[in-house]
């Protein structure tokens, strides 16, 4: 069999076959999107924090969200039309959950307080068309840095609104056989650690002086 040297390998040089037709198992992305998503939910104010302060104000996080494709549905196919002709493509519910915390300023004092705390859990449902054939899995990620939640209002001193923006990464993915054309793959040459030398010094001499003349000895 013919054979190569590998570019960028130390010496002794090792050497490998062409490339050659190679089946492996990878995950295949069917589909891909990224969705944004607004979530308006309503939250009791917890009676820990009754009354409340004569001034304050609300603050909002989120703790934690989740997707994943809601379990027991069925995928509908649903036929829309792109670039002038019919493709079939899958209806997916998903499912999102999650929890957020929300936080009671007193700011009749100074300095600001925290008057209380509480968490609350929310639950939402939502469609999306995707290419989602029988036999391969919703991937559903949450992009933490563009998701965001802020206070709308409170009614009545009794329930905090809140408006949450979630962004979902959402793939469609599926382990299949592929076959390609490639090269075996060889561990690179290990490259040392530099370190320093171990050298002995020796305080400076004064040969002029000591041992002094006569040198060289005779």
């Amino acid at each position: 069999m013919e054979s190569k040297l590998v570019q960028g390998q130390q010496a002794p040089p090792e050497y490998l076959p062409l490339p050659s037709l190679e089946c492996i198992e990878v995950p295949k992305i069917f589909d891909w999107v990224l969705k944004t998503t607004q979530i308006v939910d309503e939250s009791t104010v917890d009676s820990d924090c009754l009354p409340l302060p004569l001034s304050f104000r609300i603050e909002a996080r989120v703790l934690d969200v989740n997707c994943e494709e809601k379990v027991g549905s069925t995928r509908e196919n649903v036929v829309v039309t792109i670039g002038g002709r019919p493709v079939t493509l899958q209806r997916v519910v998903l499912r999102k959950f999650g929890t957020y915390e929300v936080t009671i300023i007193n700011t009749g004092v100074t300095p600001n307080v925290i008057h209380c705390r509480f968490t609350k859990s929310f639950l939402r449902f939502e469609k999306v068309l995707l290419c989602a054939p029988p036999g391969t899995d919703i991937d559903c990620h949450i992009v933490p840095e563009a998701t965001t939640i802020d206070v709308l209002d409170i009614v009545n001193n009794t329930f905090v609104n809140v408006d949450i923006v979630i962004c979902q990464s959402i793939q469609v993915k599926a382990t299949v056989k592929m076959m390609v054309e490639a090269e075996l793959c060889q561990p690179r040459a290990e490259i040392p650690i530099p370190e320093s030398p171990c050298v002995v010094t020796f305080p400076q001499q004064c040969p002029d002086v000591f041992p002094g003349a006569p040198y060289p000895f005779p």
